[in-house]
């Protein structure tokens, strides 16, 4: 089972991950993206512009 994490040093606040994948990601009190569902069931169908995402 794939692992989402976020690198909030590098998250642009775009809110993609956000938008795409409420149920895996949200917004901490900072306006950086935040996992909410560390393992996930299947991939992830975009792809940070920002490359703070990563998927093990």
């Amino acid at each position: 089972m794939p692992k989402v994490r976020v690198n909030a040093d590098a998250c642009g606040s775009c809110g993609l991950c956000v938008g795409s994948r409420p149920d895996v990601f949200e917004f901490d009190d900072e306006g950086k993206a935040r996992v909410i569902v560390e393992d996930i069931d299947d991939e992830l169908d975009f792809e940070c512009p920002f490359g703070a995402i990563e998927v093990e």
